[in-house]
């Protein structure tokens, strides 16, 4: 903004009234003064004296920033240049803060039941930093329960687009952007019409909506049955012979 309406700013170079508020130079001059981009930066003692005392003098982050505007326009080196310098120099406004074992242990054992963001929060840490950390320990951030999107679409074998069309429509529902499974078996149970069961995982599908079907498929020896483990038949309900009542005679034919 050049100035505020009614009250310009005079250019402290040129004297034209159409200068910054912030640095009171008119744009020519501000182009003027800023370096040509082929210009070596060439750092002098006396520069690395002034941006040691600029790290060093300050107590939060905006005290830095100044001091850092101000050796720019005094040195008319870009920021990049400068904080790079900083690096080389090992200065830094704020050190990294070590990971103690009760914060590791906590990382372990929430991760994969809490959110990055929501461990971030509670570890007092950046999001950068808890994400970094859980890569560097092998830790998956992938919550445990539920469904993401990508994973229902590839179970149920449909786009993603169908998806999208069931959330919309309410069929599904998100809970910190997973489909928790009761909305899934609900689903399936509701609009079996949407999708087609030969696409369907055959495992998953039947372990979801009938749980019998997974201790069923782990017991051993399920297809044949021992001498002590073979089912007692009731005559009542054997298929393979007639069912007699107790107490029937049949009818004598009269010769």
């Amino acid at each position: 903004m050049r100035g505020i309406p009614n009250n310009p700013v005079k250019c402290i170079c040129c004297g034209r009234m159409n200068g910054c508020i912030g640095d009171r130079l008119c744009h020519s001059c501000r182009m003027k003064g800023r370096p040509p981009v082929g210009r070596k930066f060439i750092w002098t003692v006396e520069l690395d004296i002034i941006l040691r005392r600029a790290y060093r003098g300050a107590r939060t982050r905006a005290e830095l920033s100044t001091n850092l505007n101000s050796l720019q326009k005094s040195a008319g080196f870009t920021r990049n240049v400068i904080l790079g310098r900083a690096v080389q120099l090992g200065l830094a406004f704020s050190t990294r803060r070590p990971w103690t074992t009760g914060e590791l242990q906590i990382l372990e054992d929430r991760a994969g039941q809490a959110r990055p963001k929501a461990l971030a929060v509670k570890l007092n840490r950046s999001h950068g930093s808890v994400k970094a950390k859980m890569k560097e320990l092998g830790l998956s951030a992938r919550m445990g329960e539920g469904y993401t999107q990508d994973d229902l679409r590839q179970l149920l074998g449909v786009s993603a687009r169908s998806i999208k069309k069931w959330l919309a429509l309410g069929w599904l529902r998100l809970v910190q952007e997973r489909i928790p499974e009761t909305s899934v078996i609900k689903f399936l149970r509701l609009h079996s019409e949407e999708y087609h069961l030969g696409r369907v995982d055959q495992a998953w599908f039947k372990g979801l909506l009938f749980p019998a079907f997974n201790s069923a498929a782990q017991r051993p020896g399920n297809a044949s049955y021992t001498s002590a483990e073979r089912p007692v038949v009731d005559p009542r309900t054997d298929l393979r012979q007639p069912y007699v009542p107790s107490g029937y005679e049949p009818e004598m034919g009269i010769a």
